[in-house]
């Protein structure tokens, strides 16, 4: 049983497709990819300032982007025969990204970094994981680059089924 608010959120989410951001992902799965990433969202000033309070990184104005790498890792590991799970096999999730950035409940970093991304000091990038109770909750594994560049790049996403 979903309070009120819980079936606004669901109602929300499940139109909240971008797209731009799905066709930008049946391009890279179908091998047409003209573009190597998309912005999915711009980070707000609330999100801005935890972000910096976690990690120490000024992500102020920054968008976040999904490159053609991303897409491919979360179709592996989370798509329809995904190696970790099947919670991404619907490609309309994915291009839902941008309504959980910008409708959040939670960022939390936990100390781990990629040198897949560098920060502007050529370090390994922090990554944070931002999450939104849907039907179940939606995680967004992200980097944190406080460059001129303002990108903070997706690396990863699935969904966490409600338990019963």
């Amino acid at each position: 049983m979903h309070t009120s608010e819980q079936l606004v959120i669901m109602e929300e989410y499940s139109n909240s497709i971008d797209n731009d951001v799905k066709d930008f992902i049946e391009d890279v799965i179908n091998g047409n990819d003209r573009i190597n990433f998309i912005t999915v969202a711009f980070l707000s000033d609330k999100a801005a300032k935890r972000i910096k309070e976690l990690t120490g990184k000024d992500v102020e104005g920054s968008r976040v982007v999904l490159d053609i790498n991303a897409i491919k890792h979360i179709i592996n590991r989370h798509g329809k025969e995904g190696k970790q799970d099947t919670s991404m096999k619907n490609i309309e999730d994915i291009a839902r990204m941008g309504y959980v950035i910008s409708n959040y409940d939670d960022i939390v970093y936990e100390g781990i970094t990629t040198t897949g991304y560098l920060d502007e000091n050529g370090e390994a990038s922090p990554m944070i994981k931002m999450s939104k109770r849907i039907d179940g909750t939606y995680y967004i594994i992200e980097t944190v680059n406080s460059s001129k560049r303002k990108k903070n790049y997706i690396v990863s996403a699935y969904i966490k089924k409600a338990e019963k």
